[in-house]
């Protein structure tokens, strides 16, 4: 009887043990932004559960919701002034099986009937990365703009990355300029971590290079320069009349 009773108190004495939590980063939360060149962008997340129990998400402003288990919902918002990243800070047990995807409808302000949809890429924690990553093919074309956004997995700090440009076909170096990872808002998690990364972004890398370079394509390297940063980043190439575009992610 004495070690059933043992058992019993050594049973409500031991800590609770939490699940352990994976960042999930949606480069663009959902959202209707009006942006530069007349243009228009409204992000959707549409997810689909497959836990046997409701998941959710903790994320900037509480936008994401719950979704129940073996079901699925897709989730807008209303208009907001600038375009702004979210982690989504999920159990690891349930990230695997919580289907995700982010489709961004992009259209001219004065031309809605026009409208194209592209999918954005969505980052788990481990795709961040501490070392140099590459992202190959950014094409330079009159009438398109080369966007990259960085982004920063501490989003309590600031960090450094080094952005590079070289010509795909000779290597030679085009560009290189320090970029600033700067956090984005105070909005916290419960345990502490920032609900939005650290970000910076270069909206037009073609105006940065030379005009012959036009119709050719570029390798962009990016590279931490202060300790512990981990950052993760893509390249979309939009039509500056259509609003059209699609990405380039890292290699």
């Amino acid at each position: 009887m004495r070690i059933v009773l043992a058992s019993i108190l050594c049973a409500f004495t031991l800590p609770v043990v939490a699940e352990e939590v994976e960042a999930v980063l949606l480069p663009i939360e959902p959202s209707i932004v009006m942006c530069a060149y007349n243009s228009r962008f409204e992000t959707r997340l549409v997810m689909y559960n497959q836990n046997e129990r409701a998941v959710q998400p903790a994320c900037a402003e509480g936008v994401c919701g719950v979704v129940p288990a073996s079901e699925g919902r897709e989730i807008t918002s209303v208009q907001k002034r600038v375009p702004l990243p979210t982690f989504l800070y999920l159990p690891k047990s349930e990230v695997d099986r919580l289907r995700m995807s982010l489709v961004v409808e992009a259209s001219d302000r004065d031309r809605l009937d026009e409208r194209a949809f592209t999918e954005l890429p969505v980052a788990r924690e481990s795709d961040f990365r501490d070392t140099k990553l590459n992202i190959v093919g950014v094409r330079m074309d009159p009438g398109f703009r080369q966007t990259l956004r960085i982004f920063g997995l501490d989003g309590n700090n600031y960090g450094i990355v080094m952005v590079s440009a070289f010509d795909l076909a000779t290597d030679e170096l085009l560009y290189q300029e320090p970029h600033l990872l700067w956090p984005l808002s105070d909005e916290r998690a419960a345990d502490g971590r920032a609900l939005r990364p650290s970000f910076t972004m270069e909206c037009d890398l073609s105006k940065e290079l030379p005009d012959y370079l036009d119709g050719r394509n570029v390798r962009v390297e990016l590279e931490p320069m202060s300790e512990g940063t981990k950052f993760w980043a893509f390249v979309s190439i939009t039509n500056n009349k259509t609003q059209q575009f699609y990405t380039i992610t890292p290699r």
